[in-house]
């Protein structure tokens, strides 16, 4: 549910942006522009994750969802290092710290050595 509502606020965030420039709906991306994404998802694994069995379910997930995540950390790190808008590079930089947070939870981080890791990423500058 975390990642749910973490990623329907971003979307909100951009969409409103987007309007605030634009006097358009904001455009979906093609299939080339998504394929070409690093970690996205292609159609046979999200099959593979709704098809996995329940006590395989959560081990496929965490793999197939880090990758996805792992992906997002790389592009939102691109955009943190661009030149680009400011606006978008700060949020850039929270997707990256939040993406690798979620990853970090998935693979059991947890207390204060997951909060510790989290800090350690944001202030310095890291991306794992």
């Amino acid at each position: 549910m975390l990642m749910v509502a973490s990623q329907t606020g971003e979307n909100r965030i951009f969409e409103t942006w987007w309007l605030s420039w634009f006097d358009t709906e904001m455009p979906d991306c093609s299939s080339d522009e998504r394929a070409a994404m690093p970690g996205f998802l292609t159609q046979a694994e999200m099959r593979q994750v709704k098809a996995a069995p329940a006590d395989q379910f959560d081990t496929v997930f965490v793999e197939t969802m880090s990758k996805h995540h792992a992906g997002a950390v790389r592009m939102a790190d691109q955009m943190w290092h661009s030149r680009g808008d400011l606006r978008l590079r700060v949020m850039a930089h929270a997707i990256r710290h939040e993406q690798q947070g979620e990853i970090a939870l998935m693979h059991g981080a947890s207390g204060i050595a997951a909060v510790a890791a989290a800090f350690r990423n944001m202030l310095g500058d890291n991306v794992n």
